[in-house]
């Protein structure tokens, strides 16, 4: 029985240390998402905050990493959405900040972890959440930040 018992936990031991490293390999694997389309201006913050000064509008800051599987996910489901792009388009600028790549800019902001997507104007943060969304809750939680607009 104690062989039985010894056995079992080692099984569900390698069995939990699967489940958390498999989707970062597979991550690895099929390499990062491609950057979403309403990222092309390749605005940084400094650019975003005159762009936002000049047209009035909030901007859209998204934090990720490309080895982080729920940054790929968000990228390649919510962030590739039609609807979402076209209102970011419409209605933000946005910003797209890279760990490692933007180190320095990131630093500067409130991010606990990857993916942090932060709405600011005039400085201010209006709103900001983490973690992969539906598209319907990503549009619907960036909406609500500039609903006192």
């Amino acid at each position: 029985m104690k062989n039985f018992k010894g056995h079992f936990l080692s099984i569900v031991f390698l069995a939990l240390i699967a489940y958390m490293v498999a989707p970062k390999v597979i991550n690895m694997v099929q390499g990062p998402a491609p950057l979403p389309t309403m990222f092309a201006h390749n605005y940084n913050i400094e650019r975003a905050t005159i762009q936002s000064e000049t047209t009035g509008k909030p901007i859209l800051i998204l934090v990720t990493a490309d080895w982080c599987p729920p940054c790929q996910a968000l990228k390649k489901g919510a962030l590739s959405d039609p609807k979402v792009t076209d209102w970011v388009n419409a209605n933000m600028i946005p910003v797209y900040l890279e760990d490692g790549a933007d180190q320095d800019q990131i630093r500067l902001l409130p991010v606990r972890s990857y993916p942090t997507t932060i709405v600011l104007k005039d400085g201010q943060i209006l709103g900001q959440f983490t973690g992969n969304k539906s598209a319907s809750a990503f549009l619907s939680r960036i909406k609500d930040s500039v609903s006192s607009l």
